[in-house]
């Protein structure tokens, strides 16, 4: 099972794609050294978030860089020594699956993988340009489900979800745009509006559902479904 996710917000406040501004500081260890940069993939691209996805293979990195926007950084897979520096702050070593860091926009930021196996990181920038909406107040969670808020702020909540085997939610909608990203492969039954489908889903399946949309998942599998729900304020 993926870890329990840890969140981290650094940082300050304020249209994105993932290609970065560097920053010219100098004393931190990774923007110092040439190395590859990661492989970028746009997931989506509307006019609330871009989602982009990153494979680090071992010994590439970015430069210490910032964005005008704020940004959520997940760790879709785990790295043996992931050096990442968020402003001030600075840790390298171990990442498993699932961690969350949000990075203020205006903050320096970057990431290397400074270990011997690739792994995936999801950004989600979040566009300073979007229509605004308050997010919806925290709910019970039904039978077989529950719900950990890891990031709460004046941009976006992040709040990872458990659906136990056979478990589902109630149809139901929110005045906020929301984005969930899968952390686990998983068969999911989903209901968005008067569209249904019923697959197996693979770690890092994104989707995006519009405010007032009516929605509801279930795990139709044989395991824990654990994802991520980012409600965009």
């Amino acid at each position: 099972m993926i870890a329990f996710l840890l969140s981290l917000t650094i940082g300050a406040q304020a249209s994105p794609k993932l290609a970065h501004m560097s920053s010219g500081r100098t004393g931190a260890a990774p923007q110092q050294t040439s190395r590859p940069a990661p492989q970028r993939t746009t997931v989506l691209d509307n006019a609330t978030v871009t989602v982009t996805r990153l494979r680090f293979a071992p010994g590439s990195g970015e430069t210490v860089h910032t964005h005008d926007f704020p940004l959520v950084i997940v760790q879709l897979t785990s790295g043996d020594v992931v050096d990442l520096n968020v402003g001030d702050t600075r840790s390298n070593g171990p990442r498993v699956a699932g961690l969350v860091t949000f990075v203020q926009a205006g903050t320096e930021h970057a990431v290397v993988n400074a270990g011997s196996t690739p792994f995936e990181l999801m950004a989600v920038a979040i566009k300073t340009t979007r229509r605004p909406a308050p997010a919806a107040p925290p709910t019970e969670a039904p039978p077989g489900i529950t719900r950990t808020t890891l990031v709460d702020n004046t941009d976006v909540r992040v709040v990872r979800v458990e659906l136990t085997p056979g478990s589902r939610e109630p149809l139901h909608r929110h005045p906020n745009d929301l984005l969930t990203v899968q952390l686990n492969p998983a068969r999911v039954q989903q209901r968005i509006g008067s569209r249904r489908s019923d697959a197996p889903r693979t770690a890092g399946f994104t989707q995006f559902v519009s405010r007032n949309v009516s929605h509801a998942y279930a795990n139709r599998g044989d395991r824990t479904l654990e994802m991520l729900s980012f409600s965009i304020k």
